[in-house]
C-alpha cells in the first residue's frame, strides 16, 4: 500500500469515527430529552396538586368527610371505632382522598400530605366562599433536579370581605418521576387565616 492509499484509509477512518461520535452525541442528547420529559411530569404533578388543593371548597370531599365523621361519633368504645373505620362510608372517604392525590405522590409523600392536614385544608373550612388558582409558575432548582420552587395566585370570592387575589409561594421535592415526596405552600397574604376568622 502506497502513501496515497494510507492517507485515504486514514481519512476514511476519520470520517467513520466522526460519524460514530455524532451518533453517540445524538443519543446522549436524546437522553437529555427524556430528562426534560421527567421534569415536565414533575411540574405537571405539582401543578395538579395546586389546582386540586386551591379549587375549593371541594363539596364532594366535604360531604364524604361529614358522613365519615358522623359515623365515627357513634362509636362507644375502641372496638366499635375500629369497626366503623371499616364501614363503607369511611372507606368511601379514604378512597376519594386517594383518588384525588395519591397519583401525584410517593407512598410516604402521600401519607405525610394527608396526615399533616395539608390536603383539603381549604375544603375543611365551612362558609360561603370559593377559591380558584391562577398564574402558576414552576421552576426547577439549579441546585438539584428533584427540587422545585413555585408561585401562584388564588382568587377568592366571598361575601365576608375576604374576596380578592392572594399570593402564594411554595416548594416541592420530587424524588421519583411525577411523584412528589414533599410539598409546602406559603400563604403570603394570610388567606387561610382570613377565611377561618370570617366564618
Amino acid at each position: 500500500m502506497g502513501m496515497k492509499g494510507y492517507f485515504s484509509a486514514a481519512r476514511l477512518m476519520g470520517v467513520v469515527l466522526f460519524l460514530i461520535t455524532s451518533l453517540v452525541a445524538t443519543g446522549c442528547s436524546e437522553n437529555g430529552t427524556v430528562s426534560k420529559g421527567a421534569s415536565d411530569k414533575n411540574a405537571e404533578a405539582i401543578r395538579a396538586v395546586i389546582e386540586k388543593e386551591f379549587s375549593a371548597p371541594d363539596e364532594e370531599f366535604q360531604a364524604l368527610r361529614d358522613a365519615a365523621l358522623e359515623s365515627v361519633k357513634e362509636a362507644g368504645d375502641q372496638k366499635e371505632y375500629d369497626e366503623l373505620m371499616e364501614a363503607p362510608v369511611y372507606k368511601e372517604y379514604l378512597t376519594y382522598m386517594e383518588d384525588t392525590y395519591r397519583p401525584y405522590f410517593t407512598e410516604n409523600g402521600y401519607d405525610s400530605f394527608i396526615s399533616t392536614a395539608s390536603a383539603f385544608m381549604y375544603s375543611g373550612l365551612d362558609g360561603d366562599f370559593s377559591l380558584s388558582p391562577s398564574d402558576i409558575k414552576i421552576e426547577q432548582s439549579d441546585s438539584s433536579s428533584a427540587l422545585y420552587n413555585f408561585t401562584f395566585h388564588v382568587k377568592a370570592e366571598s361575601g365576608n370581605g375576604v374576596a380578592g387575589d392572594y399570593y402564594f409561594e411554595g416548594k416541592a421535592n420530587v424524588p421519583e418521576e411525577g411523584r412528589i415526596g414533599t410539598i409546602e405552600f406559603s400563604d403570603k397574604d394570610s388567606l387561610y387565616e382570613k377565611l377561618n376568622s370570617s366564618f
